[in-house]
């Protein structure tokens, strides 16, 4: 009989298990994460807001099943920031398919977060994914629009030898070809790594940027200080103007798997206060991507968000891609508001 119960391992099990299940169903499909531990250690493990109740594991005979993991936010939905939780790396071994695991990870799950007062469970689903199509049977399940990227290559023929379909190895391997100017050696003066003093500026700047959001991932004062420095995995860069932080652009190294490795820096966080010029914005964007090549990355990518003008991104060289996922709400509490046309912001895990 399968028993879930809080999950008994830690960051580095807990890697090797999801990484090897999702081998396994997706490797075929596209690009896979690479789910390091550290990366494991710094959103969960080592997050002192994620408490252990939101980590389940399946167990049959001794055996890990599956595993459903799940981190206590702030959660904005409309006008209001309610407790909620945000949810990936849901795992179901392919030995025990057909055992109801995963549906037994979503009852607990969502017993938990009743008990807990959690509206509901933000995701990021794989379009036409083995998780779309099974949390799209849950009852209450509700997806919205795709999730855009804004993209930037560093290093057009690691990409192209990268890509998994022929048309994007083509279109990387010809753009790899074209001349491109040399490097524009940018001012740095002003910016600087982040410091804990900065974190209420910091804090008002993401608050401010986030004005416009109805649905998405919210933050605290707690959180959004684990979120800009823990240890050596995120990264954050600070515009300071007159005395004051003005800008930041917080970001981390994401390893993903496809024809061979490909090292992508993930922007989670850009925001400036009003009185920062265009200019200065790009200024901070450049010297962060300079930043990125200097700690390996070969490309960058950030979710398109109504938080980042679409203006800034063009100008500094990023272009539109698709994303190939979407939003979703699971297990939502059934007096949630739902926010009409809502305006997204979250993360990609």
């Amino acid at each position: 009989m399968v028993e879930v119960r809080t999950y008994e391992g830690d960051a580095q099990d807990a890697s090797a298990f999801v990484n090897r299940v999702w081998g396994e169903y997706y490797a075929a499909q596209g690009p896979l994460t690479e789910f390091q531990p550290r990366l494991l250690d710094w959103v969960l493990f080592g997050n002192p807001l994620a408490t252990p109740e939101y980590r389940l594991g399946a167990y049959k005979g001794g055996k890990l099943a599956g595993v459903l993991f799940t981190e206590p936010i702030r959660l904005r939905l409309g006008d209001q920031d309610v407790d909620g939780t945000y949810g990936s790396w849901f795992s179901v071994d392919p030995a025990f398919r057909g055992e109801g695991v995963g549906q037994k990870l979503a009852q607990e799950m969502s017993e938990r977060q009743r008990e807990r007062g959690s509206a509901l469970v933000l995701a990021c689903l794989a379009d036409g994914s083995a998780g779309e199509r099974f949390w799209k049977k849950m009852g209450g399940t509700r997806t919205f629009d795709s999730l855009g990227l804004w993209l930037h290559v560093f290093d057009m023929g690691a990409v192209a030898r990268w890509a998994t379909s022929a048309p994007q190895r083509a279109l990387f391997s010809l753009a790899s070809r074209w001349p491109r100017r040399p490097p524009v050696d940018v001012d740095t003066q002003g910016i600087r790594p982040y410091h804990p003093s900065d974190l209420p500026a910091c804090m008002g700047l993401v608050d401010r940027s986030m004005e416009s959001v109805s649905l998405g991932y919210g933050y605290t004062t707690e959180r959004l200080a684990h979120q800009l420095q823990y240890r050596d995995v995120p990264r954050t860069l600070v515009l300071e103007r007159h005395g004051s932080v003005r800008g930041l652009v917080n970001y981390y190294l994401l390893p993903m798997n496809a024809r061979g490795a490909l090292t992508i820096a993930l922007v989670d966080l850009m925001a400036f206060h009003e009185s920062v010029p265009r200019a200065e914005r790009k200024r901070l964007l450049r010297v962060a991507m300079r930043d990125m090549v200097a700690k390996g990355a070969q490309c960058s990518a950030m979710l398109r968000s109504p938080c980042v003008s679409a203006g800034l991104m063009l100008g500094s060289g990023w272009v539109p891609w698709s994303g190939g996922m979407r939003v979703a709400c699971l297990l939502p509490s059934p007096d949630v508001l739902w926010p009409t046309s809502p305006r997204v912001f979250t993360h990609l895990r």
